[in-house]
């Protein structure tokens, strides 16, 4: 692995620890970031494409010419991260801000439990930097916005 990339790894590592115990009390899950990602859009928001950078990259890297491509299977979903509702975020059959910023935090969830399982260690991290990267910017925001 490159510095770029153990530094990536690293912060995204840091990242979630913070992350989860400061947003969901240290018990992440899909059904707890639905739950969290509606009440943090309860009030009316300005400005609810804050996390569009993101979203616009995993749209980006798991569909290919409108079609959910080849490395959506490598996100591992389990039935209770509600792979229906991220395939049709992903899609933009659901385009509701509270859809997307679900959808982008159950993917990061994922590299989370692929990361910290195992998984992602098969294949060396090839191809994941960007993934952390994102991932991690993503959650600095959430926790900027939302960790009061």
């Amino acid at each position: 692995m490159s510095d770029q990339e153990r530094a990536a790894l690293s912060d995204f590592a840091i990242c979630w620890t913070i992350f989860e115990s400061k947003l969901f009390d240290s018990n992440v899950s899909a059904a707890r970031i639905k739950e969290k990602v509606e009440s943090w859009f309860e009030p009316v928001d300005a400005d609810k494409n804050w996390y569009s950078p993101q979203f616009e990259y995993f749209r980006g890297r798991y569909t290919e010419n409108g079609e959910i491509g080849a490395r959506f299977g490598h996100l591992h979903l389990r039935n209770n991260d509600d792979p229906d509702l991220v395939r049709q975020v992903l899609l933009g059959e659901d385009q509701e801000a509270v859809s997307q910023l679900t959808a982008c935090l159950i993917i990061v969830s994922r590299f989370r439990n692929n990361f910290f399982h195992g998984l992602k260690w098969a294949y060396q991290f090839q191809d994941q930097h960007e993934n952390f990267e994102n991932s991690t910017k993503l959650m600095i925001e959430c926790i900027t916005k939302f960790g009061n």
